[in-house]
């Protein structure tokens, strides 16, 4: 297997044509288009030595090709077969109807890590006074602070964004979907101006308004317009604006708690 030659880094790796992740077409372990013509080309080749072995035997109708050692009365068992992380993480954590990525948990695990594919100038940590409501903090007056997830579709591909709303020190975000994991040029159009109105929808970009008149810091959630097909890989881009003069506060934070497809 190509994770016992080069690692399942390598295996993994999105960059990597012959990898899992390019040969798979959903959350499992179907193949696409052209994984089912080479399937297709091995089971010919398996019948064809098939037929070749059979017709040695001549008019016989039992042969023995292989001794099965499992089947003995002292029976041989093979290597038990395990999964790495990464295989872990692709069919099983993700065998469900909704792709959750959570911020909030305390824990040390930190199993989101995996789902970062760029990160400027986010950082996870508890903001207030009891240090126990964690979330994925930008804070930059400046704006520009860029976060990139990569993201699997969930079953009616709806993508759900939940984030901290407040009344001082919390701007505007913008999101927006793609195949790049970078988005460059994009980021560097949008996230360094300031934002004054509603981007048009044609450009596929989104704003997640973190600021409100009411004296409350609460969670809130957005559903966005753009969608995701059924285990499909994208990647979702969230970058803070610059702050506005209008705002209450001297900082300007955006905390992001969660994304969830489904």
């Amino acid at each position: 297997p190509l994770a016992g030659k080069r690692g399942t880094s390598w295996q993994f790796n999105v960059t990597n044509p012959y990898g899992t992740k390019a040969f798979h077409s959903d959350r499992c372990c179907h193949p696409k288009r052209f994984g089912h013509v080479i399937l297709s080309l091995v089971l010919a080749y398996c019948f064809v030595e098939e037929e070749k072995i059979m017709t040695t035997y001549g008019s016989s109708e039992t042969m023995e090709i292989e001794h099965d050692f499992t089947a003995d009365a002292i029976p041989v068992l093979r290597d038990p077969i395990y999964l790495s992380d990464e295989e872990e993480k692709m069919y099983v954590r993700r065998e469900s109807d909704s792709y959750l990525i959570d911020f909030t948990d305390p824990s040390e695990d930190r199993i989101w890590n995996d789902a970062i594919a760029v990160n400027e100038g986010w950082s996870w940590y508890a903001d207030n006074r009891e240090k126990d409501k964690f979330g994925l903090i930008a804070n930059d007056v400046s704006g520009g602070k860029h976060l990139s997830l990569e993201v699997f579709g969930g079953k009616h591909g709806l993508v759900e964004i939940s984030y901290v709303i407040s009344y001082e020190n919390f701007g505007l975000s913008l999101v927006w979907i793609d195949d790049d994991r970078t988005s460059g040029k994009k980021e560097e159009e949008l996230c360094l101006k300031e934002t004054t109105g509603l981007i048009g929808s044609e450009r596929g970009v989104e704003i997640l308004v973190a600021s409100w008149d009411e004296k409350a810091s609460v969670p809130t959630v957005t559903v966005l317009r753009q969608r995701v097909k059924e285990g499909q890989p994208k990647f979702i881009h969230i970058c803070l604006t610059p702050k506005s003069e209008s705002r209450q506060g001297k900082e300007n934070k955006f905390k992001l708690l969660s994304v969830r497809l489904y």
